[in-house]
């Protein structure tokens, strides 16, 4: 559950830290007070959208810290994947954002990618809130709605058949491809054929360009080399006009130590390190005199060279950057060639798999409408119970799960959820329900019968008192701490009925100080509660006789709290 918040910047919000307790959360104030930035701030924190405008004004950057413990076994998994370490069961996720757009989030002091922190979030936290109702509306996530219900007895059909269905369409791409005009195909391979013999024609060995490049090289400074090689050849070997070369000038000079050391025995070792000089210096007159004879300037091999690296050149500029490249192109294409040269064997056998495939599919696909057709039976059920729980006991709500012959990835069903919620009046798609309430309504219905699949510990219902009051509102507040027994609830309301219901009340208020503004929160004592009660009830002035009322609807919370398990 979340343990602490911690804010800084973030919109009026200039330093806030809060702690939170299980059970049932409400937050309460005037309007414009702040309590939607509190839920702004949490979802921030776990991953939503950023804009400048989240900043506090005047401010350089934005941060918010929110600590959970660990209760949703999913969470473990996910950190384990992702190689974060978890201390004392607790999760602590961070996030600040600047001015320029940079963020930087991390979770357990470890930076992360956001997708990543998506991930982990969505196992700790559900914030249900109007964007929930849109999807609500959109007839093409009810199937998401239906199998996550079912997630556990169809899983694994919807995976088979995810698979067959992703190879159909692979299938489907490929004959498609092949299947074009015979004249383009025939333009095709002969274009291939070409492509190939250039390649083929050219002989590439792999490590070509490197010898090529150092051959040239030399060729083209040949004259220069010899030039070089020629002196040090004199010079060390055969000596300039009336002069000793290095080599004899050496081998005088050992000559001479040597006739010195049985008389000065530290000549010695001086010698044997100039008998290795010389017998070095030796072995490279020979290595330069072989050099000496192999380098001339051959304009046929230049010429060669220089029309080869030309030629290698081409072909990269075609076909890749490197000659690998090149031999792998030449491979990639050759298969394709030969692949097109019997395409119609191709074709044939990839139709006879494309009609084996939607066979199965449909079998699959039929199966899996049987088993969503009693999903959606049992899931009808739940939520016309939670709807009579909640003031809609003359509705009707139906899933309809339509067998199509078609296709898709997740099936061959169209599943539309209607509803009629009064009596007389037909069925109808969910996005034809106008009462705001009403909406709210059914939303907290299908939210109460999906609570306990997710394993999600905490849950933030923001506008879910909309358009209701009176024994509705009651309802609500009484479902919603239902829900607060087995799951830690926040909810934003304006409602005495459900604040009345908290187990932990905060009053949000919003301050102005040197032309400032200043959003507080504050945790109330039951006397406190009871007051701000009172004031949702009479306005701004608290009446002794509202006061008297709230404390009453604070009695008969506690007295109905107590009875719900």
């Amino acid at each position: 559950m979340l343990l602490q918040l911690n804010i800084k910047n973030f919109a009026l919000i200039e330093k806030l830290t809060i702690s939170f307790e299980s059970g049932f959360n409400v937050f309460s104030g005037e309007t414009g007070a702040g309590k939607s930035i509190l839920i702004d701030a949490i979802n921030y924190a776990l991953g939503g959208k950023f804009n400048k405008d989240l900043i506090r004004t005047g401010e350089n950057k934005t941060f918010v810290e929110a600590v959970f413990t660990i209760e949703n076994p999913k969470t473990l998994e996910i950190l384990e994947e992702k190689d974060i370490k978890s201390e004392e069961d607790l999760v602590i996720i961070s996030r600040e954002s600047f001015q320029s757009g940079r963020t930087v989030a991390k979770i357990n002091d470890k930076s992360i990618l956001l997708s990543d922190l998506r991930d982990i979030s969505s196992t700790l936290l559900d914030i249900h809130g109007q964007h929930d109702n849109q999807n609500l509306l959109s007839e093409e996530k009810h199937i998401e709605y239906l199998d996550y219900y079912g997630e556990s007895s169809i899983f694994d059909i919807i995976e088979e058949y995810r698979k067959d269905y992703q190879r159909l369409n692979t299938i489907k791409d490929k004959i498609y491809q092949l299947s074009g005009k015979s004249e383009d195909r025939e333009k095709l391979i002969d274009f291939l054929k070409y492509q190939i013999n250039e390649i083929d024609s050219a002989d590439l060995k792999e490590m070509e360009e490197n010898e090529l490049g150092e051959k040239y090289n030399i060729l083209s400074n040949a004259e220069k080399i010899n030039n070089v090689i020629n002196k040090c050849y004199i010079s060390l070997y055969s000596g300039e006009e009336g002069k000793n070369s290095i080599y004899d000038n050496f081998g005088i000079v050992l000559k001479q130590l040597n006739s010195i050391k049985d008389i000065m025995p530290q000549v010695e070792d001086i010698c044997t390190s100039l008998q290795n000089i010389y017998y070095a210096i030796e072995g490279n007159i020979d290595e330069i005199r072989s050099m000496k004879d192999s380098i001339y300037c051959d304009k046929n091999e230049l010429e060669y060279i220089n029309n080869r690296i030309y030629q290698i050149n081409g072909l990269k500029k075609k076909y890749g950057n490197t000659i690998m490249d090149i031999l792998n192109y030449k491979d990639k294409i050759k298969a394709e060639y030969e692949e097109m040269k019997d395409v119609s064997d191709v074709i044939k056998n990839l139709n006879s798999e494309k009609i084996k495939l939607e066979n199965l599919l449909k079998v699959k696909g039929k199966k899996l409408h049987e088993m969503r057709c009693k999903i959606a039976h049992d899931l009808e059920e739940n939520v016309k119970n939670e709807l009579n729980f909640i003031g809609l006991e003359h509705s009707i709500f139906k899933i309809e799960v339509n067998f199509e012959d078609k296709f898709t990835s997740k099936g061959m069903d169209k599943v539309k959820f209607c509803i009629s919620t009064n009596p007389g009046e037909p069925l109808k798609p969910l996005e034809k329900v106008v009462s705001g309430g009403e909406l709210s309504r059914i939303m907290l219905a299908l939210k109460t019968v999906f609570v306990d699949k997710d394993h999600i510990p905490s849950v933030i219902f923001d506008e879910i008192d909309t358009g209701i009051s009176g024994r509705i509102a009651q309802s609500v507040a009484e479902k919603m701490y239902t829900i607060s027994k087995k799951h830690q609830v926040f909810c934003v309301t304006h409602l005495p009925q459900i604040a009345c219901m908290s187990d932990t009340h905060y009053w949000v208020s919003k301050n102005i100080s040197n032309n400032k503004t200043y959003t507080k929160v504050t945790k109330m004592k039951k006397a406190e509660k009871e007051y701000e009660i009172a004031r949702m009830i009479g306005g701004e002035k608290v009446t002794k006789l509202t006061l008297e009322h709230a404390k009453e609807l604070v009695r008969m919370a506690d007295s109905k709290k107590c009875k719900i398990k």
